[in-house]
């Protein structure tokens, strides 16, 4: 597959061979979960400064979509640099994409509008100037549709929440299996149009990646999204046992330790759900090219049971 035509005449040498060796790196790495996650660090700040040469910097939102796993898993199927970059940056587009509009939906604010409608219209840009990736104009706005009724969706929690009602386990399960399903919906996408050993399972270990890292990301946000009235799977199991009005209203130094003391348990139902979801990342069979993303479900359940459930309140 050469998919690099009129990508390569534009890249910034020095940073293309620092990607390089960091990249070809990898593969004797994968096998020790902390380096190879230390080198995926590495490797997204490379990806990212690349990206800010060739794009304009949207800085609130850059900081979320710089997750380097796609960019692995197409340089793994198909040892090409040249391939892993061009799908990095059609995959950063559409975090872009989704993240603007996340913003939109949430403040109602028309900038993050204006800003979802000038990325979009780049990455159309950037496909048509590709004749490999030019099918992918077409399928791209039925991708991001399928994943828009979750913001629906998400309105709806957030009313609950503020009205006090309850939430079972599995409202709480989909709730994050909804929310990360840009993986499998969107960005998991590309690479089947793309990665010639790319099938099904694989953007469901992709999902269960998503869905992890996003409860790491309601755990940190636990505070921001109280205040703005934003659905958190954590503060959903709280109000089973705590009045919203009475989270809301207290202290900003209480407020984590109030929703936290509900829910500090390996038993109780975020425990229940990083288990759930780990087991069924490990139940998975992936092509050996994809199979680090299994290894990085493992690193992902574990941080979330060593920093959500040891902390002391």
């Amino acid at each position: 597959m050469d998919i690099t035509s009129g990508l390569i005449d534009f890249q910034d040498r020095v940073y293309f061979d620092r990607i390089s060796r960091l990249v070809r790196d990898l593969s004797s790495t994968s096998i020790d979960s902390q380096l190879f996650v230390n080198q995926m660090v590495s490797l997204s700040k490379l990806l990212s400064s690349l990206h800010r040469k060739l794009d304009k910097p949207i800085p609130s939102i850059d900081k979320n979509a710089q997750d380097p796993s796609y960019f692995i898993a197409t340089y793994f199927d198909t040892t090409s640099i040249g391939d892993a970059i061009l799908v990095y940056r059609i995959i950063r587009s559409l975090t872009r994409i989704i993240l603007l509009s996340d913003r939109f939906y949430e403040t109602g604010n028309e900038k993050y509008a204006l800003l979802t409608k000038q990325v979009r219209k780049s990455l159309n840009e950037f496909l048509q100037s590709g004749s490999n990736v030019q099918n992918l104009i077409y399928p791209v706005d039925y991708w991001l549709a399928q994943f828009s009724a979750f913001w629906e969706f998400e309105r709806t929690i957030k009313y609950r929440i503020i009205n006090n009602s309850t939430f079972s386990y599995n409202e709480i399960r989909h709730f994050n299996l909804s929310k990360s399903s840009d993986a499998s919906l969107v960005y998991s996408r590309v690479l089947e149009a793309l990665l010639p050993t790319f099938n099904e399972n694989v953007a469901m270990v992709f999902h269960y990646n998503q869905a992890l890292l996003d409860i790491q990301d309601d755990w940190e946000d636990i505070e921001n999204d109280i205040r703005g009235n934003m659905p958190n799977i954590f503060v959903m199991t709280a109000v089973n046992y705590v009045p919203y009005h009475k989270i809301k209203d207290s202290s900003p130094e209480m407020i984590r330790k109030m929703v936290l003391s509900r829910i500090n348990s390996s038993g109780g139902p975020i425990g229940q759900l990083v288990r759930e979801i780990h087991d069924l990342s490990k139940s998975v069979p992936v092509p050996n090219s994809f199979g680090f993303l299994k290894s990085l479900s493992s690193r992902y359940a574990e941080t979330l049971r060593r920093t959500i459930f040891t902390t002391n309140f």
